[in-house]
């Protein structure tokens, strides 16, 4: 029985999730200076050359790579949001799912990016690029999921991104650590939520 031979772009769209997969794989795992286009390569079962060819320099690598996971993560949160079941607190809920994004392996990588961006004029442009799109999408998808309270205050999507992201990005340094935090992380972000709900009452989904 013949299989159906994948076509040019297929094959290139493989290649380059190995690739991208490797990458953060490898930034996890031994850090920024620790990963080498090489090493990816490795990694991701393919030839250095073909790594050049889809990727020419480190930089372009390393913060695609991470691009493509916050876009990954993006789509898993609007996923998630969609699926919450009936009564759920659409505040608590976006708060939850941010946060195992923030304390997973993807917080790791790009961490790893921006201590390396602090000395590199190249990577910290980029950087601030994936950065600033990861930020913009994520304020789109508040507005989506709080039209009224927007509608109200059509500032409030950047002001509570923003807010927020700084304090999930706080607490998974802190995190990173044992013993680091003065309490436990869930109970710290008990208290950010009684916090939020109190500067802004929500309605639990599904309710009036």
């Amino acid at each position: 029985m013949s299989t159906a031979r994948r076509t040019q772009a297929e094959r290139t769209a493989t290649t380059r999730a190995a690739l991208l997969a490797a990458t953060v794989d490898a930034l996890v795992e031994v850090g920024y200076r620790g990963t080498t286009t090489s090493d990816v390569a490795r990694r991701a079962g393919v030839s250095y050359g073909a790594l050049l060819h889809h990727y020419p320099t480190k930089t372009d690598l390393l913060c695609a790579a991470v691009a493509h996971v916050l876009d990954q993560r993006t789509a898993e949160f609007r996923k998630a949001m969609a699926d919450l079941p009936p009564q759920t607190v659409t505040r608590d809920a976006a708060i939850d799912v941010l946060w195992s994004m923030f304390s997973g392996p993807t917080f790791t990588a790009w961490l790893e990016l921006w201590l390396a961006a602090r000395t590199d004029p190249e990577l910290a442009e980029a950087v601030a690029r994936v950065d600033k799109q990861f930020s913009d999408s994520s304020v789109e998808l508040f507005r989506e999921l709080f039209p009224e309270e927007t509608s109200a205050d059509p500032e409030l999507p950047a002001t509570a991104i923003a807010t927020l992201f700084t304090f999930l990005t706080g607490l998974a340094l802190s995190n990173l650590i044992p013993g680091c935090l003065p309490l436990a992380a869930d109970d710290l972000l008990n208290v950010f939520k009684f916090l939020i709900a109190n500067a802004t009452p929500d309605t639990p989904e599904g309710t009036s």
